[in-house]
């Protein structure tokens, strides 16, 4: 079998996980705070032994996110934050402490301080802030949740060394991986009654779209060539016996 057609296969391998990185984008247009994924793509020397050692092969390593900030919205709502183009707010999940940039906060029927799909929000001691449901509550710029004139702590934010390198589990919600670094407390201000709009483009997300596809269908027409080449090989080798 010829060696191109693995080359092209990981080509088409390649170029599909680029257009669910895309689909995933244009979901999330609207997204409040979200940063759109990009694929890094690499590439791969096989190890193959003979005449032919250095096949290359296409892989998508990971992929990265944009930590461009998007445009700011003011709403006026005393729990919508915006945070600091480097941080990120933590929340509680049933896999543990996760993280994200969607600042528009709400108060639960007990009294715990969530995000709007509902995750508690931590606070610097590491537990869901609580605050009293009939006073309401109220959020400065250097995170501190207070409820009819009591402090109920800090809202634990933090930064990472390489955001790029985190990852989404959905729901606008991130996985600091290793290579993301430790969080840290952020030095970042807040800013109150605004939120932050997603940093997806439609028109750029539409380019990339139509780009994959053109690219992946390529990928499909070489296969198929060689596949078709495969044969003809096949076809004409003489049988014996």
């Amino acid at each position: 079998m010829a060696d191109g057609i693995y080359a092209a296969l990981s080509g088409a391998v390649a170029h599909y996980t680029s257009l669910e990185a895309t689909a995933q984008n244009l979901a999330n247009i609207d997204t409040t705070g979200y940063r759109s994924v990009t694929p890094v793509f690499h590439e791969v020397l096989s190890r193959q032994q003979g005449p032919n050692p250095t096949v290359r092969f296409t892989a998508v390593r990971r992929t990265a996110i944009d930590t461009t900030p998007g445009a700011l919205r003011e709403t006026g709502n005393a729990l919508d934050i915006a945070l600091g183009q480097n941080s990120f707010l933590a929340v509680q999940t049933g896999a543990g402490e996760r993280y994200t940039r969607a600042g528009s906060l709400k108060i639960a029927p007990d009294g715990t301080l969530t995000t709007q799909r509902g995750q508690p929000v931590l606070g610097d001691s590491r537990k869901p802030v609580v605050v009293n449901t009939l006073a309401g509550a109220e959020i400065n710029p250097q995170g501190e949740v207070t409820s009819g004139g009591q402090s109920m702590g800090f809202l634990r934010v933090v930064s990472f060394t390489r955001p790029e390198q985190m990852s989404y589990e959905g729901q606008g919600i991130l996985q600091a991986q290793a290579e993301a670094g430790t969080p840290t407390p952020s030095k970042e201000t807040l800013e109150v009654g605004k939120l932050e709009e997603s940093n997806a483009s439609t028109i750029r997300a539409m380019t990339d779209l139509m780009t994959a596809s053109r690219m992946f269908e390529a990928m499909e027409q070489a296969i198929g060539t060689f596949s078709q080449i495969d044969r003809r090989v096949l076809s004409s080798v003489p049988k014996f016996g």
